[in-house]
């Protein structure tokens, strides 16, 4: 009788591994397809029952594949469009090879600085000081019920708070409280669908407005840059020749590449904005690490300006707090957008950040993270080649130009196989057209400096070396 059990659950235990060997060789050969340009971005992945009938497997081996392909970036679903291909995937890596910044891992892991994050833990510290004393809060027994989707008046004026620059005081009315900057972007995409045409932004841009370019259907065009930011003469003629719905642009230490725009350089796209009357969507979620601010576009063109800013990357990811400034009478509909993804921000991230803001704490955990930023910059800056670093002292992130003959992804998956994950140029990039070759380097990432000391090392000593085929045919 034993005999006959331990045989059952050997076969149910041999099946089971089968299913999910199945559902891995599904998504990896999907995987290879999207990146090989077999499904561009925007193109639909076949539905599930179909590609399951064609494949002879369960429907449900098929659906994990697709959800697997959804947790590397390379797909997004949706019940109206199914399974689209984004054009902002990022090089996948498995979790199990990855040292994270918050736990341990074997010696031969693979140190990942591929994430902007906060650099210390003082976010955790802060927070279970609050957790003791939140309850106490008047807003407190607000957070069991329902919000209105721009969130309540209290958060609004402290969201207007932290967007608060010289010269430059968000009106709390305008304002909306989303769950992170990319909801935030989410609703101003939202806010101007119906309005015909294509997005402007740098040639190499945030990949999250990449990853939305398929959701919406719209057309994302790059335009050059330098070190003060997007060419107006470029800009000006993209106007004129397209009919464009809006400019994205990143002023403070542009994702990836840590330009900060310059105040001749916001006036000219404002007057170009203004000229053609186009939106601008600026995203200023890096903005409050510098210590001294140029004035804000929003600040400059109010009329037109979606002004995006967020706690998420100076407070820590998990808080999903953002606000969203909208040009005057633009918050109801944004709000709306909130309202059909979310309903409404989550009551007591918001609180807990409206606090936090209110109290000064927000500055404290502000204070330790430009504090540990600019020793961790002057540790790229100390193992990194000058010539070809482009860096901030309050930067999350470097940018590394990788001389010829490599190519930003060669360069990328050389430093890989050595230990080390960075983003490649292709990540960011627009279009197919010829890019800077570089790759992003996310110092704050790593557990502590001196797993970024042996990181950077391994990048530096990957530069010096040439490029090497990790695998090939025969």
């Amino acid at each position: 009788m034993n005999t006959v059990k331990n045989h059952t659950k050997n076969d149910a235990a041999l099946q089971t591994k089968r299913r999910q060997a199945t559902y891995l060789e599904v998504s990896g050969k999907l995987e290879e397809k999207v990146r090989n340009g077999f499904y561009p971005p925007g193109s639909r992945l076949p539905p599930q029952r179909d590609l399951a009938v064609e494949l002879g497997i369960n429907v449900s081996t098929v659906s994990r594949a697709y959800k697997e392909l959804q947790a590397r970036g390379l797909i997004v679903a949706s019940k109206r469009r199914g399974s689209m291909v984004t054009g902002g995937a990022m090089p996948f890596v498995p979790a199990s090879q990855i040292r994270t910044a918050t736990g341990d891992a074997a010696s031969n892991a693979v140190i990942d600085l591929t994430v902007n994050r906060p650099a210390t833990g003082e976010f955790l510290a802060q927070l279970a000081r609050t957790m003791t004393s939140v309850a106490r809060d008047p807003r407190f027994a607000q957070t069991q019920e329902y919000q209105p989707p721009q969130g309540p008046d209290w958060a609004r004026a402290a969201g207007a708070h932290w967007m608060a620059a010289p010269g430059f005081t968000p009106a709390p009315d305008n304002i909306v409280v989303t769950s992170g900057a990319q909801h935030g972007l989410y609703a101003v995409l939202s806010s101007l669908m119906g309005h015909d045409g294509v997005i402007l932004s740098d040639q190499l841009t945030y990949y999250g407005l990449k990853a939305l370019a398929p959701v919406f259907q719209f057309e994302l065009v790059g335009i050059p840059s330098d070190g003060d930011g997007l060419l107006p003469d470029q800009l000006e003629d993209a106007c004129r020749r397209m009919r464009v719905k809006a400019i994205f642009t990143v002023p403070n230490l542009q994702n990836p590449t840590v330009v900060t725009m310059s105040l001749a350089r916001r006036v000219a796209l404002v007057e170009i904005a203004r000229r053609h009357h186009i939106a601008i969507i600026e995203d200023d979620v890096y903005g409050p690490l510098l210590q001294t601010r140029l004035p804000t576009i929003a600040s400059l063109c109010p009329e037109l300006t979606f002004h995006v800013a967020s706690t998420s990357k100076i407070l820590a990811p998990g808080l999903r707090v953002g606000f969203l400034l909208t040009p005057p009478n633009g918050a109801a509909l944004a709000a709306e957008a909130v309202r059909t993804t979310a309903w409404m921000p989550a009551p007591l991230s918001t609180l807990i950040t409206t606090r936090w803001i209110e109290d000064g704490t927000a500055q404290t955990i502000l204070n330790e993270q430009r504090t540990e930023l600019r020793a961790r910059q002057d540790l790229a800056r100390d193992l990194l080649p000058a010539e070809h670093l482009n860096s901030d002292p309050a930067c999350m992130f470097v940018w590394l130009r990788v001389p010829a003959p490599w190519r930003s992804d060669d360069f990328a998956a050389n430093a890989l196989a050595r230990g080390v994950n960075v983003m490649p140029a292709s990540a960011f990039a627009v279009d197919r057209s010829t890019t800077e070759h570089g790759v992003r380097i996310n110092l704050a990432c790593a557990s502590s400096r001196e797993q970024l000391v042996t990181a950077l090392r391994i990048v530096a000593q990957t530069l010096r070396d040439k490029p090497r085929a990790l695998f090939g045919t025969i």
